[in-house]
């Protein structure tokens, strides 16, 4: 489907700006709750103040106090400066799981390739990789077709608080950024945009662009 025949996209897009992890957490199971009941949704971006979350696959062995442990799939991730969350809280466009996380995955990469960064998805439908190294991370739990949770994209981060953990059960050193992908610096906001304009494409009814 070319872009330029995508169909109008009606949720709203809502900026939420820098925040901590705990409060938003909250208000996206509010969100998804109601979506479950019939509410059309909205999507989120953030920019989370610096948190561990750990996903339903992480070992027990990395569970601690300063990890937050959520209903999403996947492993244990970092979020923090410099990394643009993007936590669509919608009804899933089709009723197939493996098909929204193709949508996640052509969604971050369509915010690389606003940028002139050549992208490939992971094997295991969870990230999205710039050569070998990995600058989004996805991680969603779907209850009654509605989606919780969403993509991390890397912007421009302080890549240390990767080393301090396996993110997504991966060695620390393929995380990476879009700015060091792209080869300049790129602020949030330009990514910010990047995503927005990407959403018809996410959100669009049929199949993934």
């Amino acid at each position: 489907m070319a872009s330029a025949t995508l169909p109008r996209v009606t949720v709203a897009i809502l900026d939420l700006g820098r925040a901590s992890y705990p409060p938003v957490l909250e208000r996206m199971r509010q969100l998804h709750q109601a979506v479950q009941n019939g509410a059309p949704g909205e999507v989120w971006l953030v920019e989370h103040e610096p948190v561990y979350t750990a996903g339903r696959g992480t070992p027990p062995e990395q569970l601690g106090p300063a990890v937050v442990p959520i209903e999403r799939g996947g492993k244990i991730t970092y979020h923090g400066p410099g990394q643009l969350v993007v936590y669509p809280i919608v009804p899933l466009p089709r009723r197939d799981v493996h098909d929204w996380l193709r949508r996640l995955e052509a969604f971050g990469g369509a915010i690389a390739a606003a940028f002139g960064v050549a992208w490939t998805p992971s094997v295991d439908g969870t990230g999205v990789f710039a050569g070998a190294r990995k600058f989004a991370s996805i991680g969603v739990a779907v209850k009654r077709w509605a989606n919780l949770h969403g993509i991390a994209v890397n912007v421009a981060m302080d890549l240390g608080p990767w080393h301090q953990v396996r993110p997504c059960g991966l060695d620390p050193n393929v995380m990476t950024d879009l700015s060091r992908a792209a080869g300049r610096p790129i602020a949030l906001a330009e990514a910010a945009a990047a995503a927005r304009t990407a959403v018809s494409a996410l959100l669009a009814p049929g199949d993934p662009v």
